[in-house]
């Protein structure tokens, strides 16, 4: 674009996805230099439809409704300040006024990043594409995807549909993309691309299978399950799931993998044992406890003698066993309870949460009488630690057994 002098203007570019700004590729109009997330909306909204006439009646619509006495006069100031803070990028007249209405001045082009994503995705949705093409164009896609929306603007009725489709979009590429990386035994590739995807959307479990492949991939094996046992942990948390199916098949399909490595004795002992020497009682995910419990019981069944298993519940004082649902209270209970059992049990014991209100844990080595003083001293410092807190914990014992 040439200006009247016949020198070339540079054209100005709308990131919309992240961290929102306008910039001329020198100077930045954002968030953080308008210091007002009214005349950031604004903005956003004049940049997005910088092809259409806006009127009064529309503008006030979308961003006062009934919240203003003289919406008119708040529109015309707010306007005022925005053309204000424009000029920080030259002395153009970046919105035009005319009859009852406003618009983006179409003389001064804006590039966007959002334009750039739709037009990627169009591209990608070519029947005909070769397999290295689609790997690239999937490619671009995830490096113009900066990131979600700004919360700022991402929660507006008028673009939170927009926003929600974006990030569809985006995960449906991703997936793409991991499925070539996967074909490809490009693992570490596979691991930054879920990596930057579970920052997006953490609850996507297909990524956090591909991830949990990517780290069997490169022989971390360690991480791959700590990450499924955090994984687990979220999923149950936020969601109340105890554990994922598809999770599981990954987890389960890696170490199954993972035993047809034909490894020297002392590689596998230097693989298997734990890297520091542990300062605390042992915490796993519910599926790992339950094949402990397993093969504790057959052990115990052989020998010939007697472990426990002790249930810890936290629940509202004076409620019926097992009724009603983990509050914030009781969640703030299991917290409390989680750190008790972290000081209190030995190296050797094994816990589990079982549900959100509720501890299991084994006992090895541990006689009937020592197993109930455990459970009182849980006990005991569990009521002094929740103090005003209407809160109780009630304990459960009985011996490990191998069959029903």
């Amino acid at each position: 674009m040439r200006n009247k002098m016949g020198t070339t203007e540079k054209k100005l570019k709308l990131q919309l996805f992240g961290r929102f700004f306008l910039t001329d590729g020198t100077v930045v109009l954002g968030e953080d230099t308008l210091h007002s997330g009214k005349l950031t909306r604004l903005l956003a909204y004049l940049l997005i439809h910088r092809d259409s006439i806006l009127t009064h009646q529309e503008l006030i619509e979308v961003f006062w409704e009934n919240t203003s006495r003289s919406p008119e006069s708040a529109l015309k100031n707010l306007m005022y300040r925005l053309r204000t803070a424009l000029k920080i990028l030259g002395e153009k007249q970046f919105i035009c006024t005319m009859p009852g209405a406003y618009r983006w001045n179409p003389e001064i082009e804006v590039e966007t990043d959002y334009e750039l994503f739709e037009e990627l995705i169009t591209r990608l949705r070519y029947p005909q594409l070769e397999l290295e093409e689609k790997k690239a164009i999937c490619q671009d896609v995830i490096l113009c995807y900066q990131g979600n929306v700004s919360t700022r603007l991402a929660d507006e009725p008028w673009l939170l549909p927009r926003v929600t489709w974006y990030q569809s979009l985006y995960m449906d590429t991703v997936k793409s993309l991991c499925e070539i990386y996967e074909s490809e035994g490009a693992w570490n590739d596979l691991e930054q691309v879920c990596n930057k995807a579970l920052q997006i959307d953490v609850f996507d479990e297909d990524i956090h299978c591909w991830y949990i492949r990517s780290l069997h991939g490169q022989k971390k094996y360690d991480l791959a399950i700590s990450h499924y046992e955090k994984t687990n942990k979220l999923f149950y948390e936020t969601m109340g799931i105890v554990s994922s199916e598809k999770l599981r098949d990954a987890f389960h399909g890696m170490m199954q993998d993972t035993g047809e490595y034909a490894m020297g004795i002392w590689e596998i002992i230097n693989e298997a044992q734990e890297k520091e020497r542990p300062q605390e009682v042992f915490f796993c995910d519910y599926q790992v406890f339950r094949q402990f419990y397993r093969l504790e019981a057959r052990r115990l069944e052989r020998l010939g003698i007697a472990e426990y298993f002790l249930l810890l519940t936290v629940r509202r004082s004076g409620n019926a066993w097992r009724k009603g649902a983990a509050d914030a209270g009781i969640v703030e209970g299991m917290d409390i309870l989680e750190r008790i059992l972290r000081r209190t049990l030995r190296v050797g014991d094994v816990v589990s949460r079982y549900s959100s209100t509720q501890y299991v844990i084994m006992l090895p080595m541990c006689s009937y009488e020592a197993s109930v003083m455990v459970a009182k001293r849980i006990k005991k410092r569990f009521t002094k630690s929740i103090g005003q807190r209407k809160l109780e914990l009630l304990y459960e014992l009985e011996e490990v057994c191998g069959t029903e």
